[in-house]
């Protein structure tokens, strides 16, 4: 996928790869609740749904539901103190307007915690907001690395699962 600011065009690649996504309202990480009442339980692949949120207001914001997607994403937020760890390998990344996150493949039976350290939350039964979104503070999201994700390593996941 190429790097793109066309939010509408953002949407139906992730659907493509397999992503469900959701609105998110205009510059801001909450839900659009006049399109997706049910928030990240709403999130979807389907592009005539994805086309119609568009067709509604043309600037809305992008989120993907994690759990639907089999995803966990690690959101490292420098303000906070959060840092890239050696444990992390490289994967799909985003920079957000503050930090990272970091996409992983999670097994559907996994449970995680909310978070690994200070700064270093998992989003997994929810969701974040995605490039090309614009954060609340006016920075872009914008993918910095494009790859697959990768199967969560081991060592981090030890450290996250909830037995």
């Amino acid at each position: 996928m190429l790097q793109t600011t066309d939010t509408r065009q953002a949407a139906i690649d992730l659907a493509d790869r397999g992503w469900s996504v959701m609105p998110l309202l205009p510059n801001s990480k909450e839900p659009h609740f006049d399109l997706c009442r049910r928030a990240y339980l709403s999130a979807t692949t389907d592009k005539k749904l994805i086309n119609f949120w568009f067709d509604f207001d043309a600037n809305i914001n992008l989120g993907i539901g994690c759990y639907q997607s089999g995803l966990v994403v690690f959101d490292i937020d420098y303000r906070n103190g959060g840092e890239l760890l050696s444990i992390f390998k490289p994967t799909y990344t985003v920079q957000t307007g503050d930090g990272l996150h970091l996409y992983y493949k999670a097994n559907p039976t996994d449970v995680f915690k909310g978070k690994l350290i200070d700064g270093i939350d998992i989003k997994w039964k929810g969701y974040v907001a995605t490039a090309p979104s614009i954060h609340p503070s006016g920075a872009r999201y914008t993918v910095m690395d494009d790859r697959e994700p990768i199967v969560l390593p081991n060592a981090v996941r030890e450290q996250v699962w909830k037995r």
